[in-house]
């Protein structure tokens, strides 16, 4: 079983049971100190089951719980935020359907690192009185009203779009959503848990999204994970586009519309976001790899755009802390109304290249100090970013759980980003030795 701040993630009766998951749920009630608590999950064939588990351990303690079946994470932050509530999501993410776990979540916002280590600690809270609590099931989610609201009734009709939904929790919100946007939508891998693909859109092909794009003339693809927190897109040509491209292209139409001067992303998240910053006149401030660093930093310094490139994730604060797929294909999307096809040119695309070698952390660690003594002004924020020429980077961070390096490179072309993570690999190796 994975533990970190965003969440716990193992495989059920495998490296985690129910038991575990239930008293996790159950130091979370406690931990919130709220009588209701959200419960969502995604569309894993072990999710009814974990729900069941979460029920159980939360109404016995007497918490009242509001079940929202299979709804998207983006829905559920939403509705913690509305409300005021703590919820619960069962998710494993972008994992591949085998797993699930729990992520955790406080009016709005992802848990904190000590209320985290409460929630997964050996112990129990001292025994209360046993009050029993109820669970109520909730039809609706405001997720869909509030967007629609935001970008307008029928504001994007006739642009044509192409749904790659994973059999993931998108299922319930994004051929509506869409459509009362007025979009023409197609859709394909729409029946809620069944995966005929990769569930991560960032690393699979999405061979029939980009056959249907080019065969149907449509505007834009869209593919998303199992929780519907992360997206890639498909252009109009069939190609698919990086996630550090859609997040660039998402947050160039929302900086260049809005008034914020800062935007959050992390220190792996392509140079891109500086050149569309910089045209709009705002500052990039750079975070540690992983969506709590990220909306850390940017309550930290009061901004309301950021996001990760790896992962396709774009954060607007006004309206959601956490990865919000929907919110970035609704923004491409009227971009699209406005603008046409041309707005794919709008933005700068480089090239990346990641690896991940297994080396012991400890000599990891050691090596990542030398190179950074090695390279004066290289970006230690997580690591260390070493800049070998005006448009080519490298990062070399260590896995925070297990012994395992990851090697990001960033240049014009792939060429040159797979020969700058190659060399990188080599010095690290050498260092190790």
């Amino acid at each position: 079983m994975i533990t970190s701040v965003s969440g716990v993630r193992g495989i059920l009766n495998s490296d985690m049971t129910l038991a575990d998951l239930a008293r996790f749920a159950e130091n979370f009630g406690r931990a919130a100190g709220s009588t209701e608590v959200l419960l969502a999950r995604d569309t894993r064939n072990t999710g009814p089951a974990i729900s069941r588990a979460v029920v159980a351990a939360l109404v016995g303690r007497g918490v009242n719980v509001i079940d929202f079946g299979v709804i998207s994470t983006p829905a559920l932050f939403r509705e913690s935020l509305i409300r005021g509530r703590p919820a619960v999501m069962v998710t494993a993410s972008h994992n591949e359907p085998e797993h699930n776990g729990l992520k955790f979540i406080i009016s709005g916002r992802g848990i904190d690192r000590a209320s985290f280590d409460k929630v997964i600690g050996p112990g129990r809270w001292e025994l209360e009185p046993i009050m029993q609590g109820s669970v109520r099931k909730s039809l609706t989610a405001r997720y869909v009203d509030d967007l629609v609201k935001r970008f307008g009734e029928g504001s994007c009709e006739g642009v044509k779009v192409a749904l790659d939904l994973g059999g993931g929790a998108a299922t319930s919100h994004a051929v509506p959503l869409l459509r009362r946007l007025g979009c023409v939508v197609i859709s394909v891998n729409d029946a809620p848990g069944v995966f005929n693909r990769r569930i991560d859109p960032t690393v699979d092909e999405l061979a029939l999204l980009r056959r249907m794009v080019k065969a149907r003339e449509c505007d834009v693809g869209f593919g998303f994970d199992c929780d519907g927190d992360r997206l890639v897109i498909v252009d109009d040509a069939g190609t698919k586009r990086t996630g550090d491209f859609m997040l660039t292209l998402a947050l160039a139409q929302m900086v260049s519309e809005s008034r914020e001067k800062m935007v959050v992303v992390s220190v792996d998240t392509t140079q891109a976001v500086e050149m569309v910053a910089e045209e709009a006149g705002a500052k990039v401030v750079r975070s540690m790899v992983g969506e709590a660093n990220v909306v850390s930093k940017m309550i930290e310094n009061g901004a309301k755009l950021g996001g990760e490139g790896s992962s396709g994730g774009l954060i607007d604060g006004s309206f959601n802390y956490c990865r919000d797929s929907l919110l970035a294909a609704l923004t491409i999307v009227k971009a699209l109304k406005r603008k046409g096809r041309k707005v794919y040119g709008e933005v700068k695309s480089f090239q990346q290249h990641r690896v991940a070698i297994q080396l012991q952390r400890p000599r990891v660690l050691k090596a990542i100090r030398v190179l950074a003594t090695r390279s004066p002004g290289a970006d230690t924020t997580d690591g260390v970013k070493v800049w070998l020429s005006k448009r080519t980077w490298v990062l070399i961070r260590a896995s925070g759980t297990e012994d395992v390096v990851r090697i990001s490179a960033e240049a014009e072309t792939a060429g040159k980003a797979a020969e700058a993570a190659r060399a990188y690999s080599t010095k690290l190796r050498e260092l190790c030795r």
